[in-house]
């Protein structure tokens, strides 16, 4: 949580701060949505956050939309990479929104995510949950597998 107060109280801009920024949402987007509670609590603890903040919020929501997205289409019965795919796409407009507020983040009046590392950002957001999410689509569909005659495990 250091890169994210750092940012939030207008720290000085040095080279390590600005890998710790960077770092800190690199372990962000690997990490499972935060509840709602952990994510006021961590919001509060930045103080006033700004685009810092606001990316994290944004990248959160994502996690929960693409998690969503699996569970409303479950009953179609598709293939995990379908699914996968389908939740990327229904969830777009987040990831983008977070990537906007990435490109936002600045320190001494500098930039410190321009568009190239965004996009590589969240390609690698994509990337790293996809393998969570294929799991979690099998996870489903054995769930609603047959057990003895019973639906479910």
């Amino acid at each position: 949580m250091l890169p994210l107060l750092l940012l939030a109280a207008g720290a000085t801009t040095s080279a390590p701060t600005r890998q710790l920024t960077v770092s800190y949402f690199n372990l962000a987007q690997e990490q499972g949505p935060l509840s709602p509670e952990d994510l006021a609590a961590r919001q509060a603890d930045a103080a006033t956050g700004g685009e810092a903040v606001a990316a994290e919020l944004a990248l959160n929501e994502w996690k929960l939309c693409v998690l969503d997205s699996l569970v409303r289409w479950a009953p179609l019965k598709e293939g995990p990479g379908t699914l996968v795919d389908g939740a990327y796409g229904r969830c777009g407009d987040l990831e983008r929104v977070y990537r906007s507020h990435l490109m936002k983040i600045s320190q001494d009046g500098r930039v410190i995510v321009d568009l190239n590392l965004a996009k590589l950002m969240t390609k690698s957001l994509e990337d790293a949950w996809r393998l969570r999410l294929i799991a979690t689509a099998l996870d489903q569909a054995l769930a609603a597998q047959p057990v003895n005659g019973k639906a479910g495990r």
